[in-house]
């Protein structure tokens, strides 16, 4: 079984990676505003009660952003 990549020459697949990482970080983007979405729909029931509360869906978002992650 061969690689399909194999096939492409050096252009396309830079084309390619770069498309792979453009579509994960709208992914981790959409997945961070969804997140901050469910605190905003938290607050208006009543169940945002807890400044660690909010905290914690803040640091989800950032999580689901990718901020303050080690590179190796």
């Amino acid at each position: 079984m061969t690689n399909w990549t194999d096939e492409l020459n050096d252009k396309q697949k830079e084309e390619v990676w770069n498309f792979i990482v453009f579509t994960v970080k709208e992914i981790r983007e959409q997945i961070a505003q969804d997140i901050l979405a469910t605190s905003d729909l938290w607050m208006a029931k009543g169940h945002l009660k807890s400044r660690r509360t909010l905290k914690a869906f803040l640091i989800s978002a950032a999580i689901a952003r990718g901020q303050n992650e080690v590179k190796k």
